[in-house]
């Protein structure tokens, strides 16, 4: 499963005034005045996303499962189902599948592990963009 947030102003604002405050959740569990306590370790990933939301950072959470379709793996790599899928079986893309039926399913952690590889070749070809730009005084100082 994945969930997508962008979030809004109002989030936003919220989630600003609630930075650098120590969160303590109890849940009402029922009509009855009953509460739970969240834990320690859910708070801490509460506060994770509220530093996001605060800096109006989108996100994407993704369920950790251990196979995902083409549609999930496409949404992750943001392309298309289709292009991936020619990717996948033209063995232009390095990440392993297998078919269940007609349909194909990837590792998560490959899929992951392949987006952040790219993701770091393009800021290294992003840097080297801009020294070349500054270097030919290219008005990007």
């Amino acid at each position: 499963m994945t969930i997508k947030l962008t979030p809004s102003e109002e989030m936003q604002l919220a989630a600003q005034a609630l930075l650098g405050t120590k969160l303590n959740i109890k849940v009402e569990t029922g009509t009855q005045g009953e509460f739970i306590t969240v834990p320690k370790s859910l708070i801490e990933i509460v506060q994770q996303l509220v530093s996001e939301i605060a800096k109006g950072n989108s996100l994407t959470i993704i369920t950790n499962e251990k196979e995902i379709s083409t549609t999930e793996a496409a949404e992750i790599l943001e392309v298309s189902r289709q292009h991936l899928i020619e990717l996948l079986e033209s063995g232009e893309l390095p990440i392993p599948f297998r078919k269940v039926g007609k349909h194909r399913r990837l590792r998560l952690e490959d899929v992951i592990n392949f987006k952040q590889r790219i993701d770091q070749q393009r800021l290294e070809v992003l840097s080297q963009l801009a020294e070349q730009a500054q270097e030919l005084k290219l008005g990007y100082e």
